[in-house]
């Protein structure tokens, strides 16, 4: 009896848990990515999802073996074009300039003996020859030791800002082993991709000559001009689309990090406004009926609704200015479920 009263309480236990474990998982609130349908008045715009990218960036490093002697820049420090950001303790490469430049005073002078000698027939060609090739030689010597006290410092090739630093000070790195990251945060990129059905009836070349503006949801009142800057060749086979870039100057009011989403907008010379959005956000994709989650801003709750679409797959009805809706894992939800906004860390 007592064994069976055991076994007994045990199970009322775990069904116990099983419930408290059920009910946690159903009371998990997911964080969800959303895009903000964009506040565009203005007819006449096509709209894509973008990502913003740094618009210059560069790995550093040295071209020369070495300990670090001088590191002081900081990860997320602004530097300066030409600014000096490390320093390799270069004694052993100015021994090697002055012993270089030694040998070449050197052989610089015995071929100018040399010369006079020749001139005057006291000494063969061979002889003069030879005396000519070690000149040569030296002052090649030389431009090589020189080249490598140049390669102990590293420069900003543009002003921009230290995304990574990889090293420390006093540390010995090879030569090309990366050293800093720096990114130029004034000029952004940012990318997109545009459907071949899109591309086909627009005009491939056409696109370089069109109207751009980038519009953020941490500040959606502000349209930011962008201009074009390249395009692939070849669509992606996956994808069905093309991706392209446009580039934007910083704005001072607010923040924009690498990273975050926008909405590029396409002057398309028509009176209507339509916008694209990600493969991940459909529940639905059909030409007559299509779903996406819509995104209570007030509950937290997602709720699904109908959305029209044209010939190229963008939304033209079912959404309105203001509107947010899920852009990843759509499949994973269901109706009337609690989401939490999914918010990126700050960082560059």
């Amino acid at each position: 009896m007592l064994k069976l009263s055991t076994i007994a309480s045990m199970g009322l236990l775990l069904t116990g848990c099983e419930q408290a474990n059920s009910e946690t998982q159903n009371d998990v609130i997911k964080p969800v990515k959303l895009y903000q349908v964009p506040s565009i008045s203005s007819s006449g715009y096509d709209v894509f999802l973008g990502e913003v990218d740094a618009g210059d960036r560069s790995q550093l490093s040295f071209q020369v073996p070495g300990v670090i002697e001088l590191l002081n820049v900081k990860e997320g420090q602004k530097v300066s074009q030409g600014e000096v950001l490390a320093v390799l303790d270069d004694t052993d490469y100015q021994l090697a300039v002055d012993a270089s430049q030694a040998q070449f005073d050197l052989e610089k002078t015995r071929l100018e003996r040399n010369k006079q000698l020749f001139n005057k027939k006291l000494i063969s060609a061979d002889a003069f020859d030879q005396s000519e090739t070690a000149f040569k030689a030296a002052d090649a010597n030389l431009e090589e030791a020189k080249t490598d006290l140049q390669y102990t410092q590293i420069t900003a090739p543009f002003s921009g800002v230290v995304s990574l630093k990889f090293v420390q000070p006093f540390q010995y790195v090879s030569s090309k082993q990366p050293v800093l990251n720096i990114i130029n945060n004034e000029n952004l990129d940012v990318n997109i991709v545009i459907p071949v059905p899109y591309i086909d009836k627009a005009g491939i070349h056409s696109l370089p000559n069109r109207e751009y503006a980038v519009i953020f949801d941490i500040n959606n009142t502000i349209v930011i001009p962008a201009q074009f800057k390249e395009m692939s060749t070849q669509p992606n086979v996956d994808t069905n689309s093309y991706s392209a870039t446009v580039t934007i100057v910083r704005p001072e009011s607010f923040n924009i990090l690498t990273g975050m989403t926008g909405q590029v907008l396409l002057s398309n010379n028509k009176k209507e406004n339509r916008f694209s959005i990600p493969n991940d956000a459909w529940i639905v994709k059909e030409t007559a009926k299509s779903k996406v989650w819509k995104f209570n801003q007030t509950t937290h709750i997602v709720e699904s609704v109908e959305v029209e679409l044209d010939e190229f797959g963008a939304v033209v009805a079912g959404l309105k200015a203001g509107d947010q809706i899920v852009v990843a894992g759509a499949q994973n939800l269901k109706e009337g479920q609690m989401v939490r906004p999914w918010t990126r860390e700050g960082g560059i």
